[in-house]
C-alpha cells in the first residue's frame, strides 16, 4: 500500500513538468518568424500540372515570391527527395496552410502490353533553368590559368596556305603535340578577366574608363584571375615532324584560323540541372562582363562574375543583382553625391570555376550593367549570416 505522503511530491514533480511544458510551448509560440520565412505567392495555384519547356525556376516562381526558396518549400514534405526531378505530367498541390507540396507522378511511365510488360522511353526532369541559353557556354566555353597557353600548339597554316579551316580540312600546328590519332580542342582567347576595384572604392573612381578599356568594362582592375576560351571545334593529329604537325579537322562551328590554340582540356561531366537555392555563406561578387558584349544587360542574359568554387558558389546558386546609384550633381552645395543600389534582378550560377562564375539572368526590373553588385537575396541574408540558408 502507498501511502498519501509519499505521493504528494510525485504529483507535485508532474504538476512542475506539465507547468514547463505549458511555459515552453508559449515560448516556442512567442519565437520570431525567421528572416527566411516562405513567402508565397498572393495567387499561387492550388494544383500545377508540370508542362514540356517548364523549369524549375518557372514552376518555384508560379509558387513563391522569392523562387530561390523553393529547396525549402520542397523539404516540407518528406515525399518529394530529389527537387531536380520533376517531369511533364507531374502534378503538383499547394497546402497553402502548411505551406507544402504534395506530388503525384504523371502517368505513362509503364505501359502494359501483351504478353509482358515494356517500359516506355525514359522522360527528361525539368531543368532548373533554359538550357538552350547556356547550352554554348557548358559545352564550348572554358576559363583557365592564362599559362596553359605558353607551351600549346599553335594553328600556323591551312592546306594550301589556306587562312580558314572547317570540317573535313587539313591544318598544320606549330608546337609539341600528342601521339598520332590523339583529338585535341581548337580554342580561341576570348576576354581576360580581371579583379574589380574593391566594394569600398570610391564609385567615381571605378566610372573613369582605362586607357585602350572595352567599353563597359571601365570598372574592373589590374588582377588577371583567368583567360575565357572557346572552343571552335575538334582535330585529330595525322602526324608530326619536328614540331610541325599536320591535322585532320574532325568538326568546326566556326572557322579556324592561324593562332589558334590545340589543347587538351577536360570536356563533359558538367551540371545540366540547378537547383534554384541561395548561397550558404555571405558572398558579394561583381558582374565583370557579358560574353555576348552587349552594354546593358537583361533576362536570359549570360554574365561571368567575380566569385567561384574557392568562394564557396556553386551550381544554383541565386544573388540578387544590385543596380550601381548613378552619380547625380547637388547643385545647392556644388557637390557630386552617388545615390544608393537598387534591387534590380536575380541571377542563378550555372557554371563554376575556381575565381570565377557564368551566371544567367533570371529576373531584370531594370536593365543591368557590368560593375553591378551581386548579393545574396535580402530575403535570406540575415539566415546565411546566422550559420547557413534554409
Amino acid at each position: 500500500m502507498i501511502s498519501l505522503e509519499r505521493a504528494r511530491p510525485r504529483r507535485g514533480r508532474a504538476m512542475m513538468w506539465r507547468w514547463l511544458l505549458a511555459g515552453g510551448v508559449s515560448m516556442m509560440v512567442a519565437l520570431p518568424t525567421p528572416a527566411w520565412a516562405l513567402s508565397l505567392k498572393a495567387d499561387a495555384p492550388a494544383r500545377y500540372t508540370v508542362r514540356e519547356g517548364d523549369t524549375l525556376w518557372g514552376i518555384a516562381s508560379r509558387f513563391l515570391d522569392s523562387p530561390w526558396q523553393w529547396q525549402a518549400l520542397w523539404r516540407q514534405n518528406p515525399q518529394l527527395s530529389s527537387p531536380q526531378k520533376l517531369y511533364p505530367g507531374d502534378l503538383l498541390r499547394l497546402d497553402a496552410g502548411a505551406p507544402r507540396l504534395s506530388l503525384e507522378r504523371g502517368r505513362g511511365q509503364t505501359v502494359r502490353l501483351s504478353p509482358g510488360v515494356r517500359r516506355a522511353p525514359a522522360r527528361d526532369a525539368v531543368p532548373g533553368l533554359p538550357l538552350d541559353c547556356i547550352k554554348v557556354f557548358l559545352d564550348a566555353y572554358q576559363i583557365v590559368d592564362p599559362a596553359i597557353l605558353d607551351d600549346a600548339p599553335t594553328v600556323v597554316a591551312g592546306q594550301s596556305q589556306r587562312l580558314l579551316s572547317g570540317a573535313g580540312d587539313t591544318l598544320y600546328a606549330h608546337g609539341a603535340l600528342p601521339p598520332v590519332g590523339t583529338t585535341l580542342g581548337v580554342y580561341r582567347p576570348g576576354t581576360d578577366y580581371r579583379i574589380p576595384l574593391p566594394t569600398a572604392a570610391p564609385r567615381q573612381a571605378a566610372q573613369q574608363p582605362e586607357a585602350g578599356a572595352t567599353p563597359g568594362q571601365e570598372a574592373l582592375g589590374r588582377t588577371l584571375r583567368g583567360l575565357e576560351l572557346r572552343r571552335l571545334g575538334h582535330a585529330k593529329v595525322v602526324r608530326s615532324v619536328n614540331e610541325v604537325g599536320e591535322l585532320e579537322v574532325q568538326d568546326a562551328v566556326q572557322e579556324i584560323r592561324s593562332g589558334d590554340y590545340l589543347l587538351a582540356l577536360t570536356e563533359g561531366g558538367i551540371a545540366t540541372r540547378f537547383q534554384p537555392r541561395a548561397p550558404g555563406t555571405p558572398v558579394v561578387a561583381t558582374i565583370l562582363s557579358v560574353p555576348a558584349g552587349v552594354r546593358f544587360i537583361g533576362r536570359y542574359d549570360v554574365v561571368a562574375i567575380d566569385r567561384g568554387r574557392a568562394d564557396g558558389l556553386e551550381t544554383g546558386h541565386v544573388l540578387q543583382a544590385m543596380r550601381q546609384g548613378e552619380r547625380v550633381h547637388d547643385d545647392s552645395r556644388d557637390a557630386w553625391v552617388t545615390l544608393p543600389d537598387s534591387e534590380a534582378g536575380a541571377v542563378m550560377v550555372f557554371r563554376v570555376f575556381e575565381h570565377l562564375s557564368y551566371a544567367l539572368v533570371m529576373r531584370a526590373s531594370q536593365p543591368l550593367a557590368v560593375g553591378d553588385r551581386l548579393v545574396v537575396p535580402r530575403d535570406l541574408r540575415e539566415a546565411v549570416a546566422m550559420g547557413g540558408a534554409p
